[in-house]
């Protein structure tokens, strides 16, 4: 197999990595929520509608903030777990290709740790605020309905039903979106960080090594900006140019999910920045042919 074949193997498996990372994030986070959604249900099931006191919603307000509370724990921590897991992956993945293409393997590489743990605080600090704002958001439609008069039935399925009559969105569905976009988002920045580190580090050896913008079709609404930046070059150590709109002024990325860039350019971006070499800097070197004519091994060009 040739360097360049290897190569495109290589970068294949390292997309086919990435894309499996989202679900994951997204799938365990949401299992937990929904934990603690069915704990909240429960105790809304448990109250005696016929004896409803202010004490009795007073001690329901303490123990959805409880709830909450234990779902943020179990997210922080598991997300940061797959955080590191994703940088020790996005360092291996992007090496492997340069590995396959040739090039000296360097035992370093990887995101700063200093960088990893404020990025693991940062994904807490989203799922902590998430989580208050979700008890605060469960109180508020719990004692509005309450004082409106509503039935308690209607009143729960308000709260964490799912989906209840005319199409009206329960308040869980709009924290399980939210969730999910956070552990989705985060772990895949963590990802493209670390690939990017390695790059920047093999890039001093092989200045000839650039990378290129992969659009992923994984996100609901693709953006058309990113579509357009599908195959876009850059030298290592240069930012990506993509616009925040079609038609707009370029904002400079160096990674896809550049905490440096805008709302609009980073949040639910699936895009990957894969490792890059021109044709002619895979091809056998002079060092490399001579070698193989040493051995008595003929060498065509296709």
């Amino acid at each position: 197999m040739s360097r360049q074949s290897e190569f495109v193997e290589k970068v294949s498996d390292l997309v086919d990595h990435a894309k499996d990372l989202a679900p994951v994030a997204r799938k365990r986070v949401l299992e937990m929520l929904d934990a603690a959604r069915s704990e909240i249900l429960g105790r809304l099931a448990s109250v005696d509608t016929d004896s409803y006191s202010h004490a009795q919603l007073t001690a329901l307000k303490s123990s959805i903030e409880r709830a909450m509370q234990t779902f943020a724990g179990d997210a922080s921590r598991f997300l940061n777990d797959l955080e590191a897991k994703s940088a020790q992956l996005g360092t291996h993945d992007v090496a492997q290709p340069l590995v396959a293409a040739g090039l000296e393997a360097v035992a370093f590489g990887q995101v700063n740790p200093t960088t990893l743990a404020i990025a693991q605080g940062y994904t807490a600090d989203l799922i902590t605020n998430l989580s208050r704002q979700a008890a605060h958001d469960i109180n508020a439609a719990l004692q509005r309905a309450f004082l409106g008069g509503q039935q308690w039935n209607d009143i729960v399925q308000q709260i964490g039903r799912g989906l209840g009559a005319e199409g009206k969105v329960s308040v869980f569905d709009k924290i399980g979106d939210r969730a999910a976009t956070i552990a989705e988002n985060e772990v895949l920045r963590v990802h493209a960080m670390s690939g990017q580190a390695r790059m920047e580090q093999m890039a001093e050896r092989h200045p000839e090594l650039q990378k290129k913008w992969k659009h992923l079709p994984a996100s609901r609404f693709p953006r058309l900006s990113h579509m357009l930046a599908d195959g876009q070059i850059q030298d290592v150590n240069d930012p990506f140019e993509i616009p925040v709109f079609p038609g707009a002024a370029p904002e400079e990325l160096m990674f896809p999910r550049d905490p440096s860039g805008s709302a609009e350019n980073t949040i639910n971006c699936h895009c990957l920045s894969v490792p890059y070499f021109s044709a002619d800097a895979l091809k056998p070197t002079a060092e490399h042919k001579s070698l193989l004519d040493k051995l008595g091994i003929a060498v065509k060009a296709a």
